[in-house]
């Protein structure tokens, strides 16, 4: 039997300065940027370098849920259902509008899902380009939509009526709609083309082979809720309120669990990981920090 080789975790950098539950960030690669929405109703920007030296860069007055970054350009989705659009050149508001009746929890290029079971999608290709939001709007589930993930040619969201919904990327049309959950579907990740990853209020790591449209796996992860999956191309992150973030193969064998006690990690409900590139990590929390991690793998 091959030996598992031993991985160390070490955690970076700390970036303090929110007053209130970090709710999302996005980050810019190219200018190693992080951008962090919260509760409080602010936007920071962080340099990964210099985590001392956050810049606000919006406070909009609501809780902000979600964020993402379009060209030159923040979206940020509120709790009441509006989206900021801040130029990062100016670092100027440039927009509100009223997309959705409810919290916004996710923001792509092509779309936006929220509070009420709307996915609202660009008419044009012109309009999806520019990342402008209009009237064209499918009611996808009676409940909220939290969270979605794209492969070549479909869309998932996940749903808190307990579901998974497989769109056409191109028509938006519902292929199917994977049942399996018994509560809310908070995260999605693509292990490859066809191997799905889902995770969510019950705490499970289900996985769902897309070929035949059906759940083929499943694993305990968590003590409490889960809230986030991000994939590095071989290693899977998942976050929980229970406070830890747990490493995974792409086997869902369970290779680390980063807590507060081993790493010094975060001391409430963890709402993201996001994978940087295959070493390093972001984690956000309810604790109002975000975390660098790094992780190596010693044969």
């Amino acid at each position: 039997m091959a030996r598992r080789p031993k991985i160390l975790i070490t955690k970076v950098a700390q970036f303090v300065g929110h007053k209130d539950s970090i709710y999302d960030f996005v980050l810019d690669r190219d200018t190693q940027t992080i951008y962090s929405a919260c509760a409080g109703g602010f936007v920071v920007k962080w340099d990964m370098n210099n985590p001392k030296e956050g810049t606000m860069i919006l406070q909009g007055g609501e809780a902000f849920y979600s964020i993402f970054k379009i060209g030159n350009s923040l979206k940020v989705g509120s709790r009441s259902g509006k989206v900021y659009t801040v130029n990062l050149t100016s670092n100027k508001l440039e927009d509100t509008s009223q997309l959705h009746e409810g919290g916004v929890f996710f923001i792509r290029p092509k779309y936006s899902g929220g509070e009420d079971g709307v996915l609202l999608r660009p008419k044009t290709i012109a309009d999806a380009v520019g990342g402008d939001f209009n009237e064209n709007t499918m009611l996808l589930a009676a409940d909220s939509l939290r969270c979605a993930t794209e492969s070549e040619s479909s869309l998932f969201v996940g749903s808190s009526d307990n579901a998974i919904y497989q769109l056409d990327k191109s028509t938006y049309e519902v292929q199917r709609k994977l049942s399996g959950h018994t509560n809310s579907v908070f995260a999605l990740a693509l292990l490859d083309k066809n191997t799905l990853v889902s995770t969510g209020r019950d705490a499970m790591i289900r996985v769902w082979d897309m070929t035949i449209g059906k759940e083929v796996h499943a694993v305990p992860a968590h003590d409490y809720q889960a809230k986030s999956l991000s994939y590095s191309g071989t290693m899977l992150l998942s976050s929980s309120m229970d406070k830890t973030i747990k490493l995974w193969s792409d086997k869902l064998d369970l290779l680390k669990v980063i807590d507060i006690e081993r790493y010094a990690g975060h001391t409430n409900c963890i709402n993201k990981v996001e994978w940087i590139d295959e070493n390093m990590f972001v984690s956000c929390s309810d604790d109002r920090s975000l975390l660098l991690w790094k992780v190596e793998i010693i044969s």
